[in-house]
């Protein structure tokens, strides 16, 4: 599975947008890695789905990167709810790598955190070194 071209902004050239960055590229043993980055808003929402539609195309396993993540709406939790469960129903699987503590505490306070698989990563740790599958 070849790597998605480049990040996708959410925030386009609209200066009050929250900035948002999301990028995956596939890793070993049909993974892939979703790396997003900053505010996830309703903005970035469509630029996530379809990186999530993306990414899941041909992968066994979708990991999920929130370690830069700082800030997610409800809408957000929503879509990653959604994910899970298509996958689920697909054969395939969606992790998420733990995000900072105030977007941990979204997924807890809106019962996510119980529907979701969602693993401790070291934050200096590189998504291309893992091995996945």
């Amino acid at each position: 599975m070849p790597e998605a071209a480049g990040p996708v902004t959410g925030a386009g050239s609209n200066a009050q947008s929250p900035p948002f960055a999301c990028s995956w590229r596939a890793g070993h043993g049909g993974a892939a890695w979703i790396h997003v980055d900053g505010e996830l808003g309703t903005v970035a929402l469509p630029q996530f789905e379809a990186t999530l539609r993306e990414a899941r195309q041909g992968a066994r396993l979708v990991v999920l990167d929130l370690r830069e993540l700082t800030f997610i709406a409800s809408p957000g939790v929503h879509v990653i709810l959604a994910a899970a469960r298509e996958a689920r129903r697909d054969g395939q699987a969606l992790m998420l790598a733990r995000g900072p503590a105030h977007v941990d505490r979204v997924f807890a306070l809106t019962g996510a955190s119980t529907c979701l698989s969602i693993f401790d990563l070291d934050p200096a740790e590189p998504a291309p070194a893992l091995y996945l599958g």
